[in-house]
């Protein structure tokens, strides 16, 4: 049964049925679920119950906010409104969990409409704020963020400037590939690993990567991976065999079967060779 009025529904008994930690109710959680839904996108009730549930975004509870997530994921766009009027007000504690929450579901619902009021918190006190700031914009897929998002390329925190890059990797455009790039000589491996998906992504010509390589295995590993996204023809051209054996090493543990097959002939150091071998042996065995 569907409840169209919360005049006529006792929300805090609903939020009990879709918050129950019990297996045996899970037919019972998924209906409670799907009727906060219903209601929230109803135009009649969505306003009392997205305000109920924006009320709860102060929780201890892992359940409870993963399932808040999942129903207002469900009510889509109509809850952002209601979601950052609340914004301001962190929660009970020094974790600042409700603003933490609304970042999060902001996140998951995404679009452009998420960048104004979610970009106020890329520069908060409170570096896990920033942090979960950083991921939201990522997740709105609008460039529109992109000036933002590069304040938090330099922040102090190392998991900061991670999700800071994670969010360029997933807006960014060909114009900003400098930052991406700059992304791969991070202190931070996490953040590294961020800018090259997002160098990934946008495909860039290879022969950019190999005009870095330096006398820097940790930094030529990351600029060599990214190389590999890119045009494959690039890859093992003579920028490759100047590379050290460790970093060889470390990216033929990534390169697809094709590759490390011309790589066999060419490689000279015997232990890479027996690595090449390996590798290729058992990728053809997959």
């Amino acid at each position: 049964m569907l409840f169209f009025f919360c005049a006529e529904v006792d929300l805090e008994h609903l939020y009990d049925r879709a918050t129950t930690r019990l297996v045996v109710f899970t037919s019972v959680k998924d209906s409670a679920m799907q009727d906060f839904v219903s209601m929230g996108k109803d135009p009649m009730t969505s306003d009392a119950t997205i305000r109920f549930l924006v009320s709860k975004f102060d929780t201890k509870s892992s359940v409870e906010r993963h399932t808040l997530k999942d129903i207002l994921k469900g009510i889509g766009p109509a809850s952002i409104d209601l979601i950052t009027r609340e914004m301001d007000w962190r929660g009970t504690d020094e974790e600042a969990r409700s603003i933490k929450q609304s970042l999060w579901i902001l996140g998951e619902i995404g679009t452009a409409r998420i960048v104004e009021p979610v970009g106020r918190f890329t520069k908060d006190d409170a570096w896990s704020v920033r942090s979960a700031a950083f991921t939201a914009l990522g997740k709105s897929g609008s460039n529109t963020a992109v000036e933002h998002v590069l304040d938090g390329l330099k922040d102090t925190i190392a998991l900061v400037r991670k999700s800071a890059y994670y969010a360029l990797s997933e807006i960014a455009t060909e114009q900003e590939m400098p930052f991406l790039l700059a992304g791969l000589t991070d202190p931070y491996y996490g953040a590294r690993y961020a800018a090259l998906s997002g160098i990934r992504r946008l495909k860039q010509d290879g022969l950019i990567f190999f005009e870095q390589l330096v006398d820097d295995e940790t930094r030529n590993y990351f600029f060599l991976a990214a190389a590999a996204g890119s045009d494959i023809e690039y890859l093992l051209d003579d920028h490759f065999w100047s590379a050290s054996p460790a970093t060889r090493k470390a990216m033929y543990q990534i390169m697809p079967k094709t590759l490390l097959e011309d790589a066999l002939e060419k490689e000279a150091h015997p232990l890479l060779k027996k690595l090449l071998e390996k590798r290729i042996a058992f990728l053809q065995q997959k």
